[in-house]
C-alpha cells in the first residue's frame, strides 16, 4: 500500500486569520547539551573516548559513539589533525541510526517507495583542520557511525571530541509523579513519554528521524498522551489551528500539514483522518474549556463529517464501498475498510453532536446525534453477520473492522470478546501492522469491559519493542518479524514515531488506581 498523492496544480485554501493565530501558538523550544558518550568503538575495539584524541584515524577507520539514550537535535565534531600538513581535505561519513541494528543496512540496498533523501547518512569534506564540524540538519538518533573515507599518506584525522545540542519543546516539570506496581509498566510509560517529548517540536510531529511534518491522525494520538503528562496545550491549540487553516479548496482537511516555509496543506486526503478531527477538537475543549477555540474551529470541524455524509453515504445509511478506498486505518493491502470507515464516521458525528452542544445549537445537535444512531443501526444491519457471529466488511473478517464498529457502539453487547478472537486467529485475514491499530485494538477492549486483555496485549506489543532495545517506540512493529517494514526497507523506518506514544495515556487513564497517583 502506497501513500502517494500528487494533484496536479493543487492550490489549498488558506486562512489568514486561523494560520495567524497558529502562528501565535508557536512554542519555545528546549535545548539540552549532551556530550559524546565515556566510551565508544574504533574498528569494533571498546576504548574510552577521551583517548581519541591520541588516536589518529586513517582511511577506512570507523569510531561508533553510542549516547545511551535517543536524542533529536544537531551533532557537532571537534577535529583536529596528526602528522604532516594538511594537503587535501578530509572526507568522512556520518551514520546515523535510533537503533544499532540500523547500521547493519546497506543504504544502498534500498529500493522501496519513500525517498532515499530520509536515510540519515551524510558525507562531509572537511578542507582546513582544525574544526568544528557543526552538522546544519537536525538528526534522529542514538548511533552515530563516522567512517573516514579518506585523507591523505600526509596526516591522519583526530577525533577530539563530539555533542549533541538535543532540542524539543516538551516541559518535564509538568508530568506529574506516579507509582508503578512493577518494573515493565514503569519502562513502557517512560518510554511512551520519550517518544512523545521527541515528538514534540513547533508542532506534534509524526516522527522526528522522518517526515517531520503534522499528520492529523498522530496529533489526536499525541493530544491523549499529552494530556496526562507534558500538558502541551498551545502547540496541541497550534496544530488544530493549522489543520482548519489550510485545506483543500471544497473544504476538507488534508491528512498533514507542512510547515515550512509557509503552513500548507499536504494534497493527500484520508477520510478517517479528517473525521478524527471534530473528535480531537471535541477531546481538546474537554481538556481546556477554550471558549474562543470552539468558535473558531466549530464550522472547520462540522465540515469535515458533512463532506463524508454528502459525498459517500448512500440510501441505506452505509458507506459506499468504494469509500473504502479513501481511507488509511492500517498500513495493509488487502484490508476492505468500508465497515472500519463506518465506524470512524459514527465517532466523528458523536463528536460533532458534543460540539454542538457545547455552542448553545441544539438544533445541529440533535441531528447529528440522530445521524450517529442512525448510522449505527445501518452498520449491525448490513456489516453484521449472524452466522459468522461477528462483523464483515466487504465479505471480509478482520480485526480491523470488529475494533471500530465497538469503539462506535456498533458492537452487540458481550459479543466483542469472541469476534476479537475469531479476527486475530482466522488464517490469511488482515494483521494489525502498526501501534496506531494496536492503540485502538486496546481501547476496544476497554470499551468491551476486557481490561485485563486490554493491559496483557499492552505488555506483550510495547514490551516486545523494549526487549529488542527501544527507548522510544517505532513506527510499525512486527513481534514476529522486527525487520517489517511497509515501505520496503526498515533503513527508512521511524523508531521514534507519535502514533506508538500512547501506553502512558492508557496507564494512566484505565490502568492505574488511585494509590498509585501521589
Amino acid at each position: 500500500m502506497e501513500l502517494i498523492s500528487i494533484i496536479p496544480n493543487f492550490a489549498p485554501r488558506s486562512d489568514p486569520k486561523l494560520l495567524a493565530k497558529a502562528e501565535a501558538l508557536k512554542p519555545v523550544l528546549r535545548y539540552t547539551d549532551y556530550p559524546a558518550p565515556a566510551a565508544c568503538q574504533v574498528n569494533g575495539e571498546a576504548v574510552k573516548t577521551e583517548s581519541l584524541s591520541a588516536r589518529p584515524l586513517r582511511r577506512g577507520d570507523q569510531v561508533l559513539l553510542d549516547f545511551g539514550r535517543h536524542l533529536v537535535g544537531r551533532l557537532t565534531l571537534n577535529l583536529s589533525a596528526a602528522g604532516s600538513h594538511q594537503d587535501a581535505p578530509a572526507f568522512i561519513q556520518l551514520d546515523f541510526a535510533e537503533l544499532a541494528g540500523e547500521l547493519t543496512d546497506n543504504p544502498e540496498d534500498y529500493h522501496g517507495w519513500l525517498s532515499r533523501s530520509w536515510i540519515q547518512q551524510e558525507k562531509l569534506h572537511l578542507d582546513r583542520l582544525p574544526a568544528e564540524a557543526a552538522l546544519p540538519r537536525r538528526y534522529a538518533f542514538r548511533y552515530v557511525r563516522i567512517t573516514v573515507l579518506d585523507t591523505s599518506p600526509k596526516y591522519q584525522l583526530v577525533l577530539k571530541g563530539a555533542r549533541c545540542r538535543a532540542e524539543s519543546a516538551a516541559d518535564w516539570a509538568n508530568v506529574p509523579e506516579r507509582r508503578f506496581p512493577d518494573s515493565q509498566l514503569r519502562q513502557i510509560y517512560n518510554a511512551s513519554l520519550r517518544t512523545l517529548a521527541e515528538c514534540t517540536q513547533d508542532v506534534l510531529e509524526d516522527g522526528p528521524k522522518r517526515d517531520q511534518r503534522l499528520w492529523l491522525g498522530d496529533l489526536r494520538l499525541e493530544a491523549l498522551t499529552s494530556y496526562v503528562s507534558f500538558r502541551s496545550m498551545d502547540v496541541i491549540k497550534r496544530c488544530l489551528y493549522l489543520f482548519a487553516g489550510t485545506r483543500f479548496p471544497d473544504g476538507r482537511m488534508s491528512a498533514n500539514v507542512f510547515t515550512s516555509p509557509e503552513p500548507a496543506a499536504d494534497d493527500t486526503y484520508l477520510m478517517d483522518y479528517a473525521l478524527l478531527y471534530p473528535v480531537a477538537l471535541e477531546e481538546y475543549l474537554a481538556e481546556s474549556g477554550d471558549a474562543e477555540t470552539l468558535g473558531d474551529l466549530l464550522e472547520p470541524a462540522l465540515e469535515q463529517a458533512d463532506w463524508v455524509l454528502g459525498h459517500w453515504l448512500n440510501s441505506g445509511n452505509t458507506l459506499e464501498a468504494e469509500a473504502g478506498r479513501t481511507g488509511f486505518i492500517d498500513w495493509s493491502d488487502t484490508l476492505d475498510r468500508t465497515a472500519a470507515l463506518q465506524g470512524v464516521l459514527i465517532l466523528s458525528l458523536e463528536a460533532c453532536a458534543a460540539l454542538c452542544g457545547r455552542a448553545k445549537d441544539e438544533g445541529r445537535q440533535a441531528l447529528y446525534q440522530t445521524q450517529a444512531e442512525r448510522l449505527r443501526e445501518a452498520a449491525l444491519r448490513h456489516f453484521w453477520s449472524e452466522e459468522e457471529k461477528c462483523f464483515l466488511s466487504g465479505g471480509q473478517l478482520s480485526i480491523h473492522t470488529q475494533v471500530w464498529l465497538t469503539l462506535s457502539g456498533v458492537m452487540p453487547e458481550g459479543r466483542a470478546g469472541a469476534a476479537f478472537e475469531k479476527a486475530l486467529e482466522l488464517p490469511g485475514a488482515p494483521r494489525m501492522a502498526t501501534p496506531y491499530m494496536h492503540h485502538h485494538y486496546i481501547m476496544a477492549l476497554l470499551k468491551a469491559g476486557l481490561k485485563e486483555k486490554a493491559e496483557a496485549h499492552l505488555r506483550a506489543y510495547w514490551g516486545a519493542m523494549l526487549n529488542a532495545g527501544a527507548d522510544t517506540f517505532w513506527e510499525c512493529c512486527d513481534p514476529d518479524d522486527l525487520q517489517a517494514s511497509p515501505y520496503g526497507g526498515m533503513v527508512v523506518n521511524s523508531f521514534c514515531h507519535a502514533w506508538s506514544c500512547t501506553p502512558a495515556y492508557i496507564i494512566d487513564r484505565y490502568l492505574m488506581k488511585e494509590e498509585s497517583r501521589p
